[in-house]
């Protein structure tokens, strides 16, 4: 037989459970999210630093001229990004990231100066910006390049 109150003290404690796993429920969507926030930080810092590294470990060794390094950052570029032929969206691209490449190329020419750094940075931002503006999504977002598999054939 059970007591009259009992339905009601079990009422009370499955609200309470119903509360505490829709709590559970909402932190995990919001840590998710969290999670998916951090994890595209990442990933756009590393493709950050990759576009930084190619424009800068593509200059030749011998100190040309600024259209010859210029020449040089920019195939690199066109090469990591897969862009055998230049159509006139990667020549606008390309036009809009010249300014990045200059700062560090003269970022390159001082080292050990503090603000040098900084300048790569703010026209690396201006890039960015102009290019969410102008195309609706990040420029990393170029980085995501399908590659298909190509069988091998063997004669």
């Amino acid at each position: 037989m059970t007591p009259p109150a009992a339905p009601a003290l079990l009422a009370h404690f499955e609200a309470a459970a119903k509360v505490a796993q829709a709590q559970e429920v909402e932190l995990r969507k919001k840590l998710a999210a969290e999670i998916a926030m951090a994890e595209q930080r990442r990933v756009y810092a590393f493709r950050r630093s990759r576009l930084i590294g190619l424009l800068s470990t593509s200059l030749p060794a011998q100190a040309g001229t600024e259209d010859e390094a210029w020449a040089a950052q920019k195939r690199a570029v066109c090469e990591d990004l897969g862009w055998s032929a230049l159509s006139e969206s990667y020549q606008e691209i390309l036009a809009r990231m010249e300014p990045v490449a200059a700062a560090v190329r003269s970022c390159l020419a001082t080292p050990q100066d503090d603000k040098a750094a900084p300048a790569v940075v703010a026209e690396l931002e201006r890039f960015e910006a102009w290019f969410l503006e102008a195309k609706g999504k990040p420029f990393y977002v170029l980085f995501d390049q399908y590659v298909p598999e190509v069988p091998v054939v063997d004669f």
